[in-house]
C-alpha cells in the first residue's frame, strides 16, 4: 500500500517495519513462519504450565499437645514460597510455627517459558492477519479479473455479431446492386425496343407514303410529276412572302442576333431572381436560414406573394399559416388570423394548429388519388423562429415534442406529393437546433437556403455575418461533393465584398444542384387577400375540391373566370349551353344502322331542326326525369348498342372502380365517335343514371358507390 502522506509513511515504517518485510516473504515463507510461531508457542505454552518457578518450605503448627500438625483436615501440606518465609520470619513468627523443610523448584524457568509462549502465538497471529489482509486484497482483484474476463467475452460476442451484420448488410448491398443493374438492364433493352419500334413505325410511314405517291403518280410524266410535287409543297406550306419581304432580306445575316446576344437572353435572370422562383415552384419543405439582419423576412415576403399568385393563376385557393413567437405582421396574414403565437407556458394553441395541419394533410393522403394530387390547392405552415421553439418543447414538453415531431416528419417525407409543405425559419442549420437530432438525411430531403449579411447601421455599427452560409457549403452531409464545395467557397468568397457594398443578402441553396448568389433587392409587400383566402379555413375541404376538379374537367377553371369572382348565374348557364348542347354548324357523326335501331330517320331529322330530345325510357317510351336534356342514345353513341355500354359500365363497377373513373370512359367512348361533349358533371352522370334505370337488374345498384352515388343525383334533382 503507498502512504498518503510523508506522515502515514513515517508511520508505516517505525510501526510496522517487521510486519513489512514478513509481507515481502513469499507464500510459503509466511506459512512456515507462522507455523513455527504455533509450534513454539504450543511447546513453551505446556512447559509454563508444569512445575513450580520458585523454591518452597514447608512448615507445621505445634498443638497444644506438643505434637506438630504439618497438614490440614483435608490432608494437605501446609507449604508457602521461601519468599514469603523469609519475610514472615523477618517480621517474626509465633512459637507454634516450626519451618519443617525447603522444597526445591522444579521449573525455575517458568516465567520464560510463559513470555516465549505469548510471544510466539502472538507473532503466529500476525503472519496469520498479513496472511488474511492479502488474501482479502487478493480476492479484491480477482473480482476485477472476473469482471474484465467477462467484459472481454461480451466484447468478443458484440464483434462477432457484428461482424455477422456486416457481412449480411454487405450481402444485402450486393444484392440491390445487383437488382438495379438488373432493372437498369431492362429499362435499356425496353428503351432499345421503344426507338426501334419509332424507327420501324417511321421507316414503315415513309415507305407507305412513298408507295402511295407511286400509285398517284403512276402513269403520269415526269414533268406533270414535279407540277404534282410542287403543288403539294404548296399546299403544305401555303405561306407567300409579301410586301417589301424578300428571300434575300430573310438571308441577310447583319439583322440576326450574335449567339453571345442569345445566351444573355436566355439566362436574363440573376441567380437570385432564379431562386425566388425555384422557391415559389417547389414543392419541398424548405429551411430558410440566416442569422439577425440577414434578410430572412424580405425573402419570406417574396415567397408569399408569389404562392398566393401562382394559387390565383390556376383559380385555387391557398393556404397558409404561420406558427411564431414574434406579433409580425408576415404580409397582412396576421389581420387575417393565419398567425399563432407560441406561448411557452402553454404551448396548446401551437400544437393544436400543428394537429389541424397533420389532419388537413391526413385527409388529402386519404381521400385524393394519385391522378387527382397535382390539382391540390398548396397549403403551407412557416415555423418562425424554430430553434428557441424546439428548444423550449424538448426541455419542458417532452410528450407534446413527441407527437409534434411525428406529425412533422410525415409532412416533410410524404407532403411534397400532396402540395403540403413546411417553411422552416431559423438561425442554424444544426440537427438538434431543427428538431432533427439523429437523422441528417431527413434535413437533406429538404430544400435549405442560407443567407448572410453584414449590415452597416447609422452609427457606424456593424452586425451580421456570412459564417451561417459559410459553414452550410461546409457540411459535408449537405454539400458532399469535394469539388464543388471548393467551387461555391470560392464564390462566396467573391460575392461578399460586393454584397457588403451594396448591402444586399448573399445567399446558398441545395435547390437544383447547389448554388451561391446574390439577392435582388426585395420590398416588403402587403398581400392583399381575397374575401376567399381570408375566410379560408384549416380543415381541408373535399366538397370544394371535388367542384373545382369538375371544372377543370369542363374547362372552366382558368384565371379569367374564377381568380377573384365566380360569374352570374345567367353567364354560367349560357357558357354551360354553348358547351353542351350548342354545337354550331357542326353536324353529328351518327347515321342509322342496324345496331342502333332507335336512332330513326325522323329522330335526325328533328335533331337537325334544332329540337333535341331527351333520353327517353327502353320500356315506355317516356321522358326520364333527369334534370338536364341530353342527345339521344344513338346520336351520341353511332353503331354501339345501350347494352353493349352498360356491360362495360357493369364490369367496371364490379371492379371497384369510381364513378369519376367509370363516367370518364363514357364519355371517352363518345367522343370516339365524333360526340364533341366535354361536360363531367351533366352528361355522363344523366347517361351512366339512364343506363341503370334502363338495363340493370339491380346488381349494379347495389354496390355501395353506386348507391351514393344515386342518392347524390336523388338529392340534386330535390334540390
Amino acid at each position: 500500500m503507498l502512504p498518503l502522506t510523508e506522515k502515514h509513511a513515517q508511520l508505516l515504517k517505525s510501526n510496522r517495519a517487521l510486519l513489512l518485510t514478513f509481507e515481502r516473504l513469499p507464500i510459503a515463507g509466511k506459512l512456515s513462519a507462522v507455523a513455527l510461531a504455533l509450534l513454539l508457542g504450543i511447546y513453551s505454552g505446556i512447559n509454563a504450565i508444569q512445575g513450580t518457578a520458585s523454591n518452597r518450605v514447608r512448615l507445621c503448627i505445634r498443638n497444644n499437645k506438643q505434637a506438630l500438625q504439618c497438614a490440614d483436615k483435608a490432608g494437605k501440606p501446609y507449604i508457602m514460597t521461601e519468599y514469603h518465609a523469609q519475610q514472615w520470619k523477618a517480621n517474626g513468627i509465633p512459637r507454634e510455627v516450626v519451618f519443617k523443610d525447603t522444597i526445591p523448584a522444579t521449573n525455575p524457568n517458568k516465567a520464560l517459558w510463559m513470555a516465549l509462549a505469548g510471544c510466539s502465538f502472538g507473532v503466529a497471529g500476525m503472519g496469520l492477519r498479513s496472511l488474511q489482509n492479502s488474501e482479502r486484497q487478493l480476492a479484491n482483484y480477482e473480482v476485477i479479473a472476473e469482471k474484465r474476463d467477462l467484459a472481454k467475452g461480451q466484447l468478443a460476442a458484440r464483434a462477432e455479431l457484428l461482424e455477422d451484420y456486416r457481412n449480411v448488410t454487405i450481402r444485402e448491398v450486393q444484392v440491390q446492386g445487383d437488382l438495379d443493374a438488373t432493372a437498369n438492364d431492362c429499362a435499356v433493352v425496353l428503351k432499345q425496343c421503344e426507338v426501334l419500334g419509332e424507327a420501324d413505325i417511321k421507316i414503315a410511314q415513309l415507305e407507305a407514303e412513298e408507295a402511295i405517291f407511286d400509285a398517284e403518280t403512276a402513269g403520269l410524266s415526269d414533268e406533270k410529276k414535279q407540277e404534282y410535287i410542287a403543288f403539294l409543297r404548296n399546299q403544305k406550306t401555303p405561306f407567300q412572302l409579301t410586301g417589301t419581304q424578300t428571300l434575300d432580306g430573310i438571308n441577310n445575316p447583319s439583322d440576326k442576333v450574335e449567339s453571345d446576344s442569345v445566351s444573355i437572353i436566355k439566362s436574363a435572370k440573376t441567380p437570385g431572381e432564379q431562386l425566388l422562383d425555384d422557391l415559389a415552384y417547389s414543392d419541398k419543405s424548405m429551411i430558410l436560414a440566416g442569422s439577425t439582419g440577414a434578410g430572412k423576412s424580405h425573402t419570406l415576403s417574396a415567397w408569399l406573394d408569389s404562392v398566393y399568385s401562382q394559387a390565383r393563376s390556376k383559380g385555387q385557393t391557398a393556404s397558409v399559416w404561420i406558427l411564431g413567437r414574434k406579433n409580425d405582421s408576415f404580409c397582412g396574414l396576421r389581420e387575417a388570423g393565419k398567425l399563432t403565437i407560441f406561448n411557452s407556458i402553454d404551448p396548446t394553441k401551437a400544437y393544436k394548429l400543428i394537429e389541424s395541419f397533420h389532419k388537413n394533410f391526413l385527409a388529402r393522403l386519404d381521400k385524393i388519388s394519385e391522378d387527382d394530387r397535382k390539382h391540390l390547392p398548396p397549403l403551407r405552415l412557416i415555423l418562425e423562429d424554430w430553434s428557441s421553439i424546439v428548444l423550449t418543447l424538448r426541455k419542458a414538453y417532452k410528450a407534446l415534442w413527441a407527437k409534434i415531431e411525428l406529425m412533422l416528419l410525415d409532412i416533410i417525407t410524404v407532403g411534397r406529393d400532396y402540395n403540403v409543405c413546411l417553411l422552416v425559419l431559423a438561425q442554424s442549420l444544426n440537427l438538434e437546433a431543427l428538431g432533427l437530432v439523429g437523422d441528417a438525411n431527413l434535413r437533406a430531403n429538404m430544400a435549405i437556403v442560407a443567407q448572410g449579411l453584414l449590415v452597416k447601421t447609422a452609427d457606424g455599427k456593424t452586425k451580421g455575418d456570412y459564417l451561417l452560409v459559410e459553414l452550410s457549403i461546409k457540411n459535408q452531409y449537405i454539400v458532399s461533393d469535394n469539388a464543388q464545395r471548393a467551387m461555391l467557397l470560392a464564390q462566396l468568397n467573391e460575392l461578399m465584398a460586393e454584397s457588403e457594398a451594396k448591402q444586399i443578402p448573399v445567399f446558398f441553396t441545395t435547390l437544383g444542384n447547389g448554388n451561391v448568389g446574390l439577392l435582388p433587392r426585395i420590398e416588403k409587400a402587403v398581400i392583399k387577400l381575397t374575401p376567399e383566402e381570408r375566410d379560408e379555413q384549416l380543415a381541408f375541404d373535399i366538397e370544394k375540391f371535388r367542384q373545382y376538379l369538375i371544372q377543370c374537367e369542363a374547362g372552366i377553371a382558368t384565371a379569367e373566370t374564377s381568380q377573384y369572382s365566380q360569374p352570374s348565374g345567367s353567364e354560367y348557364w349560357q357558357r354551360t349551353y354553348d358547351l353542351e348542347f350548342n354545337l354550331g354548324d357542326k353536324k353529328p357523326s351518327d347515321s342509322p344502322t342496324e345496331d342502333s335501331p332507335e336512332d330513326s330517320p325522323e329522330e335526325v331529322s328533328d335533331y337537325d331542326n334544332g329540337q333535341p330530345e331527351p333520353l327517353s325510357d327502353k320500356l315506355s317510351g317516356e321522358v326520364s326525369g333527369f334534370v338536364w336534356t341530353v342527345r339521344r342514345f344513338g346520336q351520341m353513341f353511332p353503331n354501339l348498342a345501350p347494352e353493349q355500354l352498360f356491360v362495360s359500365v357493369s364490369e367496371a363497377a364490379l371492379s371497384g372502380a369510381n364513378i369519376r373513373t367509370i363516367i370518364k370512359s363514357v364519355l371517352k367512348c363518345g367522343e370516339k365517335n365524333g360526340h364533341p361533349t366535354r361536360s363531367y358533371s351533366r352528361h355522363g352522370k344523366s347517361l351512366l343514371k339512364w343506363l341503370i334505370q334502363n338495363y340493370d337488374d339491380g346488381e349494379i345498384a347495389q354496390l355501395p358507390k353506386i348507391q351514393e352515388f344515386l342518392q347524390n343525383e336523388r338529392g340534386n334533382n330535390n334540390a
